[in-house]
């Protein structure tokens, strides 16, 4: 599957989910985790090395969902703090970025989108979500890339252009300030697909 299609399905999934009560990337990846786990289920007993990749990636995407959670959540889900975002702006300026990912993400578009001047949007969004509208951004854009990293086998320079850096150099800097490790280290990590923990629990048969 080309990285293309992925982020159409990706995206396709994350509308489906535009009128529910968690965010749009919730939906996303706990349709894309249970995909992997319901593989692993089929593939368990014909061909376990499969099977065990199949999972390792399921709970890699649900590490990295609670970490993400954890770091692009507003503050407060419900009551605006002070001198923040109204809830309806905060949910709108995180599907206005979700759905720009690919292209220039402009400090006035947003601020445009929920009709605050930019230097009003700034204090807000940054009181509302605990950073800078420039370092969330980033975080978004890592979090998409770990999961087309996840979810396919392209290569890094075409993953970088879809999550909306500006070249792969651009893609492996910001992704080891935010994560602490080159974007191929991290790959390697969670898509390890080894057999030798099963081969070395297996009884010899008799």
């Amino acid at each position: 599957m080309g990285v293309l299609q992925v982020v159409e399905d990706f995206d396709r999934t994350e509308l489906q989910n535009q009128l529910s009560s968690k965010s749009l990337s919730d939906g996303a990846s706990l349709t894309a985790v249970t995909a992997f786990l319901d593989t692993a289920l089929r593939l368990w007993d014909e061909d376990r090395c499969h099977a065990k990749s199949q999972v390792q990636v399921a709970a890699a995407m649900m590490r990295d969902f609670a970490d993400d959670h954890a770091c692009t959540a507003p503050l407060s889900a419900s009551v605006p703090c002070k001198g923040g975002l109204a809830p309806w702006q905060s949910r709108k300026v995180r599907e206005f970025i979700d759905a720009s990912m690919t292209s220039r993400i402009r400090l006035g578009d947003c601020a445009s989108e929920v009709r605050l001047s930019k230097s009003h949007f700034s204090r807000a969004f940054k009181a509302t979500f605990g950073t800078t509208v420039g370092r969330y951004v980033r975080l978004r854009r890592v979090q998409r890339a770990k999961r087309l990293m996840l979810m396919s086998h392209e290569p890094l320079s075409q993953i970088a252009l879809a999550c909306g850096f500006g070249g792969q150099a651009h893609f492996c800097r910001v992704f080891r300030d935010v994560v602490g490790i080159s974007p191929n280290s991290w790959r390697r990590q969670n898509m390890s697909s080894t057999c030798t923990d099963i081969i070395a629990t297996k009884k010899p048969t008799v």
